[in-house]
């Protein structure tokens, strides 16, 4: 492919971060950022959980789909549950509330996961604000769900699952109809749970997924909590520069003048690429001997990955999504270049090892193989392409990458088959303008994302909930003592909407 589209770094994330959210280096196309940590194992003292199975209709929309014996094509949905605190509430304002919903026969409120583009058990394990204290607090059933064509939840066998047609079937649409049928199922199977309210949340795509959730199934979930989801589709207010000007501010903040130090280290280092690899390969510390000018190109875009990956996860504390991240990474970084004025190319080799090499165990980088474990390919870039598809260019202290929505669509049709339908999000969903009752939208400052997000209240119960010094969906993990109090006092807050919105929906729902 062109040189330009190997510079290319257009993003579409949630990750993750998602997320999150969400993330793999890729240089011969552009990069889509999704938060996927890929935990295996719960931290300790977590609450016991049960994973599950459900039989899902691979089509929801189309009677016709069916298999060569006529029944409805179907495949595996993997949940997982945690019902140990469910009608045990530890707090006065949970045990008031079960009093209400037992005269309901409902042993307690329902919590619901809107799993998005990673394996279910990334978000169980990193949602603390709801296992570790909602939940608990308000005598909670949990439930986390996980999205069709990732993890375990393919719709066909995994060679083939994302091969044309097969890939179809994944789709936003398609994903929130699994989810409203989950909970309709398990509300129905399970004692004490038909009467109960359900409250969703999620983070990144995931909180994309809780809103979208709420306005087109509002019989289904009372409310939801959208963690930094952008809404900025074709057509919305949003600039497509917005995230990595964003980004570029972030530095800022941290120390003035570290944008333009990174931004000078950044040209230096691209000019390296093509007159001294064998300079540029020591100043980082490459493991090998020097390589050729793709390579120093891969270090370029390496280089400028994790600079934009440690803005969404600038977190108080030392975190690991898919690679060991030092506390407040941006922060670290700026203080490190700034120690050389002289030679930014040799600050920039240091300053990058706080994303990179937060252990220190690195001795020499190897730009395909230390990278964070965020393999999502191809459920995201689908989405990307069809459900989600979000206008990106690149500015700011990056270098300068205009937005081509021609180009996004050739590559949606080179990589799927797929016709870009510029339109689609804004027809089918809106903007930021969202029309709907009993959502929280919060956004973190530092998160990028965040100027893609819902930044100010829209009515009296679609509120928005700003949190200085916050980074990617930070609210959702568990409190930890190096949070800054912002994110302390958007957890209490969000506890309390949600609380007042049950309160609410009993008194509607009382016969």
């Amino acid at each position: 492919k062109s040189e330009r589209k190997r510079m290319r770094r257009v993003e579409k994330v949630w990750l993750c971060i998602c997320l999150l959210s969400l993330l793999a280096l890729c240089v011969e196309a552009k990069i889509r950022r999704t938060f996927s940590t890929h935990t295996t194992e719960p931290p300790p003292n977590f609450p016991n959980y049960k994973t599950q199975y459900f039989d899902q209709f691979v089509d929801h929309f189309n009677y016709q789909t069916h298999n060569r014996q006529g029944n409805s094509l179907t495949y595996r949905q993997r949940y997982i549950t945690i019902s140990q605190y469910w009608g045990h509430p530890t707090t006065q304002e949970g045990i008031n509330l079960q009093k209400h919903l037992h005269a309901m026969n409902c042993s307690g409120p329902i919590f619901f996961y809107t799993g998005n583009e990673a394996p279910v058990t990334d978000y169980v394990f990193n949602s603390g604000l709801f296992t570790n204290t909602i939940v608990p607090h308000l005598g909670g059933l949990l439930i986390f769900a996980e999205h069709r064509y990732f993890g375990e939840s393919l719709p066909f066998p995994a060679k083939t699952v994302f091969d044309q047609p097969e890939i179809g079937y994944l789709s936003t649409d398609q994903a929130l109809a699994d989810y409203a049928r989950l909970i309709y199922h398990i509300k129905q199977s399970t004692p004490g749970a038909q009467n109960c309210p359900v409250f969703a949340f999620g983070g990144s795509y995931g909180g994309m997924l809780t809103s979208f959730f709420r306005v087109k199934y509002p019989h289904i979930i009372m409310g939801g909590l959208a963690a930094s989801a952008p809404l900025a589709f074709y057509g919305s207010d949003v600039s497509p520069y917005a995230f990595t000007e964003t980004s570029t501010a972030t530095f800022e903040a941290a120390r003035k003048g570290c944008s333009h130090q990174i931004q000078t280290a950044l040209s230096h280092i691209l000019s390296l690429s093509y007159s001294n690899i064998p300079l540029l390969w020591h100043k980082f510390q490459m493991c090998g001997s020097p390589g050729t000018l793709a390579d120093a190109l891969n270090l370029y875009e390496w280089v400028i990955s994790g600079l934009i990956d440690m803005t969404m996860l600038d977190y108080p504390y030392a975190t690991n999504y898919g690679i060991p991240i030092v506390a407040w990474p941006v922060n670290s970084t700026c203080n490190i270049i700034a120690q050389y004025p002289n030679d930014l190319v040799l600050g920039m080799a240091r300053a990058i090892g706080t994303f990179y090499n937060g252990t220190g165990g690195v001795k020499c980088y190897n730009t395909t193989k230390d990278v964070p474990d965020w393999g999502v390919c191809c459920g995201w870039d689908y989405l990307s392409c069809t459900s989600v598809y979000m206008p990106q260019g690149q500015n700011g202290m990056y270098p300068y990458e205009a937005w081509n929505m021609t180009e996004d669509a050739e590559e949606c049709r080179e990589s799927f088959g797929a016709n870009l339908r510029k339109d689609w999000e804004v027809e089918h969903w809106g903007t930021r303008d969202v029309k709907g009752s009993r959502i929280i939208f919060s956004n973190g400052m530092l998160d990028p994302w965040h100027t893609s997000g819902v930044l100010k209240n829209l009515s009296d119960s679609l509120i928005a909930i700003v949190i200085p010094e916050a980074a990617h969906h930070l609210d959702l993990r568990g409190d930890y003592p190096g949070d800054p109090v912002y994110v302390r006092r958007a957890r209490v807050q969000e506890e309390e909407i949600i609380i007042q919105w049950l309160n609410e929906w009993v008194r509607e729902n009382k016969k």
